[in-house]
């Protein structure tokens, strides 16, 4: 199914599950990039391990339904999951930003010593060992889920290479604890999360708003069906029910906000920085000065006017630019590089915009949450330049363009692709 129906769909349902009215305008719908329509079927393992251990298994997506809700579950919604029909078992996990400001190598050497008051933030996830494990393949990923203790860590493939630590190394948390990483998951399983926690471990450093669920479901409902569902039981809980569901095979990774790029991949193309909350500042971070220093500047770009980014998302806007018809208005410029951020938003784990690798446009016509008013130029010609645009999301945000794979027209590149954990894009080479 498109995005444009889907959308349709999911708001009305929304609607008329909760009446709420969001009014009407011209709305630009587009595909999403690289997700496709076909549904596989969801596996059965069990919560357990069996004495049969078939060995390692590839790695994988795992097999199952996504749900998640811009902003977090409704209290109550996370709970009652298996309460629904459809759903026969649910995996709800909590996600946001673990502070780190220390850690150490299995032999106790120090890796990350950032100076006070600076520490690094790192993409997080609080999940139940046993419902999350009954997710994944028999073998060893699941063995070392199942064996997950509080206190315990485990680390994904790039956050362990990025941050040079394995198995035995120790995360020293804010406000003040230590945990034991005891292995690594790739990627695909651990939803691009840099750290999964059990739940427990996750909320005593403030990873405590459950926002997404994996499902296995009875059947075979079709999206809208399970959507309905699930909104019905969301709107027992909250007036604006809007939410997310995926099948099977949908989207790559399993975590809320699945369309947007993971913190891990904006780190490995755009640097990683130390930050701290801004005791001053509610909804700010103070970022490292030199961090910002060496990465973000102000230019002039024409039809923009100064733009403050990351010096690689300035490159790419100059050329999407020198694109963009004279024709079309691009209205109110918002902001590229913005360290507004706290735990509670809706965007709970770190946005784009904190590297400077996203932009508004047309800000004045597009009030986040409303139809989006936009000319579908803008968007077409900002996918091609490797944007991606979040008009289309069940919470739509019309004016943001953010950061989502290599140009597919950057000096005769192939067409993008969707975003490779392995593969720097080419603005990592200007």
């Amino acid at each position: 199914m498109n995005d444009t129906l889907r959308r349709a769909l999911l708001r009305g349902i929304a609607a008329s599950v909760v009446t709420f009215i969001v009014g009407s305008g011209a709305v630009f719908a587009m595909q999403r990039i690289g997700q496709g329509d076909t549904e596989a079927p969801p596996s059965q393992p069990g919560p357990s391990e069996p004495p049969n251990d078939p060995g390692p298994a590839k790695a994988t997506t795992p097999e199952a339904h996504l749900v998640w809700v811009p902003g977090g579950f409704p209290d109550g919604f996370g709970e009652e999951l298996t309460t629904l029909r459809l759903v026969k078992q649910a995996a709800v996990a909590t996600s946001g930003v673990g502070w780190l400001q220390r850690s150490f190598e299995a032999d106790g050497d120090q890796v990350d010593a950032p100076a006070s008051p600076f520490m690094v933030p790192l993409d997080t996830t609080g999940i139940d060992t046993n419902t999350f494990a009954s997710f994944l393949p028999r073998g060893p990923q699941r063995r070392l889920v199942l064996a997950l203790q509080p206190g315990q860590a485990i680390l994904s493939e790039a956050a362990a290479a990025l941050r040079g630590l394995g198995e035995g190394a120790t995360l020293g948390f804010a406000p003040d604890l230590d945990v034991t990483v005891v292995g690594t998951l790739p990627d695909v399983v651990m939803g691009a999360h840099e750290v999964l926690l059990p739940r427990t471990t996750a909320e005593r450093i403030g990873v405590s708003i459950p926002r997404y669920a994996l499902l296995r479901v009875r059947g075979q409902p079709t999206e809208i069906e399970l959507a309905e569902a699930l909104t019905e039981l969301a709107a027992r809980h909250t007036r604006q029910a809007l939410l997310e569901v995926r099948l099977p095979g949908e989207t790559r990774y399993l975590r809320a906000h699945d369309g947007s790029v993971p913190p891990i991949t904006l780190k490995r193309r755009f640097g990683e920085f130390t930050a701290y909350p801004n005791p001053q500042e509610q909804d700010d971070l103070d970022l490292d000065p030199a961090w910002v220093e060496q990465n973000i500047e102000t230019r002039e770009i024409p039809r923009l006017g100064s733009v403050q980014c990351h010096r690689k998302t300035l490159s790419v806007l100059t050329k999407a630019m020198a694109e963009m018809s004279a024709a079309v208005s691009l209205g109110t410029i918002g902001a590229c590089f913005d360290d507004t951020w706290a735990p509670d938003m809706r965007r709970g784990t770190l946005p784009a915009a904190l590297w400077g690798a996203s932009i508004r446009l047309n800000v004045s016509l597009n009030v986040p949450g409303q139809p989006p008013l936009i000319d579908g130029r803008i968007v077409e010609t900002m996918t091609a330049w490797g944007f991606r645009w979040a008009g289309n999301d069940v919470y739509p945000d019309g004016a943001l363009f953010e950061f989502l794979q290599a140009p597919s027209r950057d000096d005769g590149a192939s067409p993008a692709t969707a975003p490779d954990e392995t593969s720097p894009s080419p603005a990592d080479e200007e």
